[in-house]
């Protein structure tokens, strides 16, 4: 049976200490709710907990979130007040709304006009570099065969916010140092000539110098695919906590001492799952699916051997 609009609002043990049920409040009407094995809790993060966000992430504080609007990190602090331990309450998923069809082509770099990342690794690896380690904004640095060489259709609406047609002019749009965008693009193009990319490496099919008219595309404007700006508009960056309850592999809850806490399971982002410091797309299914059917499962069984 499910109960919906019913909110949980605390755990119940019993004397040995053992979790037995819920309470929960439903259309102003406190509710206890016993759990016949045991409590299984896939409550979610807490990306829309401003308090907790200050206490353990707060590099996220600023930014969009991607949520259902309801990652309260409720379930993690109702196991928290048993004793339950955390793990990872700083790592977050972020990403910054940088087209990396349009990075690769040309180079990201900080509010300095320095470049700071191989701009063809996986996205969520170049957003945690700018978003926790450079100065915001962050910019797209294209010319003009890098940004036609992408179909329109694939550019989900992106459109530069300044072009000029020297480096000198556009550094001066954007505010950066006088010379520092030139240096970066000028050191660039140097290597790229010869198929290098000696500072970060980047693969030699995404290498050529770079020629006016240049482009600088601004992530703070999103993505509008469909004609929707996307969660990133307004800083550039969206994401998502990862740290929760730590569990064994079965989902059972441990204490702060590293000893299970009877009757109680956690998945999905109420738990530090599989993540360690970073995120690859989709793998929260991973944390949602595998391991809730695992910490499910070890329910039931100890259901079935209960006397």
């Amino acid at each position: 049976m499910t109960h919906a609009d019913t909110l949980a609002t605390a755990l119940i043990v019993d004397d040995t200490g053992r979790v037995v049920g819920v309470t929960a409040r439903r259309h102003g009407e406190d509710l206890a709710y016993r759990a016949r094995g045991a409590v299984v809790l896939t409550t979610g993060g807490f990306a829309d907990n401003e308090e907790m966000l200050a206490d353990h992430a707060p590099h996220l504080l600023a930014h969009g979130r991607v949520s259902d609007g309801l990652d309260d990190g409720s379930g993690i602090r109702m196991a928290a007040a048993l004793g339950a331990a955390t793990r990872r309450m700083g790592v977050v998923e972020l990403a910054l709304t940088a087209l990396p069809a349009l990075a690769v082509r040309g180079m990201l770099v900080n509010a300095h006009g320095r470049r700071f990342v191989n701009e063809d690794v996986y996205p969520g690896l170049f957003s945690v570099a700018a978003v926790l380690t450079q100065p915001a904004p962050y910019w797209v640095i294209v010319d003009e065969e890098g940004f036609e060489a992408v179909p329109e259709r694939e550019r989900w609406g992106v459109v530069p916010r300044f072009v000029s047609e020297t480096l000198g002019e556009l550094e001066g749009e954007l505010g950066m140092p006088p010379g520092a965008l030139e240096s970066t693009v000028g050191t660039y193009n140097t290597h790229a000539a010869r198929g290098q990319d000696p500072y970060f490496h980047k693969d030699a099919h995404w290498l050529r110098p770079l020629k006016g008219p240049f482009a600088a595309i601004d992530p703070r404007a999103g993505f509008h695919q469909g004609g929707r700006p996307s969660a990133g508009a307004g800083t550039g960056v969206a994401g998502f906590t990862l740290g929760g309850l730590r569990t064994t592999v079965d989902g059972a809850v441990l204490d702060v001492s590293g000893t299970v806490l009877p009757g109680l399971f956690a998945a999905g982002r109420a738990a530090s799952g599989i993540h360690g410091e970073g995120y690859v797309s989709g793998t929260s299914l991973g944390d949602g699916t595998f391991f809730g059917r695992r910490a499910g499962a070890a329910a039931a069984a100890g259901l079935r051997s209960a006397p």
